[in-house]
């Protein structure tokens, strides 16, 4: 597989950063409820750095395995949309009153028993944590990396699934702080020497 040119691994390393940094940004600030508006606008921004993510984990899994990884980076980039979409449904709680810290605002309420508009809604923004652990069982099968950071993949979506779908502000907030843990880690290791002793074949492919 041809090398990475140095341009494109320095904006892979940002994008591993800056995508769970924002993201925790953004929900420290939901969690707060002290900024009903600005919260969202972190985390629309932080899947603008994530959706390069997905590429590269699904770079590492397919010299292993094509099928796991055009599957895990589908779910992982329609997660991503998927949540983006719902960050300006959640935006409208500025304006419009919420029974609830974690509801949508009435407004959007209103609409969820028509039709499949909840299905629509929910199910796509839901794909990503199935995304992450979708990468780890691929990580953890074909032995692509280490299997401490198979599992923190696992753990990550688990962690996510429980903090947003489930509507658990500190797992949330304890889910950001993993993955930006896990992908620091992941960028130092991918992008260094430390990756021809990490996992065979893995230096060459990045």
């Amino acid at each position: 597989m041809q090398t990475l040119h140095p341009t494109i691994k320095q904006s892979l390393i940002a994008c591993l950063l800056l995508a769970p940094l924002l993201q925790l940004i953004g929900d420290s600030l939901w969690v707060s409820q002290a900024f009903p508006y600005s919260w969202s606008l972190w985390r629309e921004a932080s899947f603008i750095f994530f959706i390069p993510t997905g590429f590269l984990l699904a770079r590492l899994v397919a010299p292993r395995s094509a099928t796991w990884a055009v599957v895990a980076c589908g779910f992982y980039v329609v997660g991503s949309i998927g949540v983006v979409t719902m960050m300006p449904l959640f935006r409208l709680g500025a304006f419009y009153p919420v029974q609830r810290a974690n509801e949508f605002p009435t407004i959007v309420q209103s609409v969820l028993d028509k039709g499949s508009y909840a299905a629509t809604l929910f199910l796509p923004g839901l794909c990503f944590p199935v995304s992450l652990v979708l990468f780890g069982i691929a990580f953890l099968k074909h032995r692509v990396l280490p299997r401490a950071f198979a599992v923190s993949f696992i753990l990550a979506g688990i962690l996510f699934w429980f903090g947003n779908a489930m509507e658990i502000n500190p797992l949330m907030v304890a889910s950001d702080v993993w993955l930006l843990l896990l992908f620091s880690v992941l960028a130092y290791v991918v992008f260094t020497n430390n990756a021809r002793h990490t996992a065979p074949g893995l230096a060459a492919s990045v």
